[in-house]
């Protein structure tokens, strides 16, 4: 197990900012597996200069087996990603590639996106994953809109939709997985999608890192540890 945590958690990106001397778009993550081995994921890259791909994932299951389909979902997204195929048209790829040999019947819920950097556009595909924050610089605080679309892994021949929202400049987007909402404190009480959002509603600083700390300071207060 402790070996899987290492090889998964040198597997995504850790170092911020990840291309020194851009100032088009701001970004940051982290992970903190609540096992040793968790079946979560994010990835970040570029396509090309003008183009910056985000992912979000949540694996079915704990232990070893989720950190290998957690590895393999992300080198077939990245394959799929590279080959310029859209949001939706990666999924589809992904999915059907995890379906061709699946005997465990293991799925993952995956959001991903595509952001041009010169436009503001965001154009996203979402497979059951948690529908993320979009934090406007007005302070306004949206929802995207959930697609409806299954797992991958479940059905071979599944579609999925792809939507776009645009955003300005200052504008800003929270991907997070059911580790934060899902989080229980000593009571059994969830910290909810609701205790989320009021915590974005009331953040002082918007920026990726402070927000990030904001987020899991909070879920570890609620947890009591």
């Amino acid at each position: 197990l402790q070996i899987a945590r290492e090889i998964q958690q040198s597997i995504i990106p850790r170092v911020f900012p990840a291309w020194p001397g851009r100032s088009d778009f701001e970004i940051f993550a982290s992970m903190l597996p609540a096992n040793e081995v968790g079946g979560d994921f994010y990835d970040f890259f570029l396509l090309d200069d003008d183009h910056l791909a985000v992912a979000i994932g949540d694996v079915s299951g704990k232990g070893v087996p989720a950190a290998l389909f957690m590895a393999v979902t992300r080198t077939l997204l990245r394959s799929a990603a590279m080959a310029r195929l859209s949001a939706a048209g990666c999924l589809k790829q992904v999915n059907r590639l995890l379906c061709l040999e699946n005997e465990q019947g293991m799925f993952v819920t995956l959001f991903y996106g595509i952001l041009d950097t010169r436009s503001g556009e965001f154009a996203y595909a979402n497979a059951g994953h948690n529908p993320p924050w979009v934090l406007r610089c007005s302070h306004a605080l949206e929802s995207l809109p959930a697609t409806g679309d299954l797992v991958l892994g479940g059905l071979e021949d599944a579609s999925y939709q792809e939507h776009r929202v645009q955003l300005a400049p200052g504008d800003g987007i929270l991907l997070y997985t059911d580790g934060v909402t899902e989080s229980f404190d000593t009571a059994n009480r969830v910290y909810s999608d609701e205790r989320l959002a009021k915590l974005l509603r009331t953040t002082r600083d918007p920026s990726p890192a402070t927000l990030v700390a904001e987020v899991v300071e909070s879920v570890q207060k609620h947890g009591e540890g």
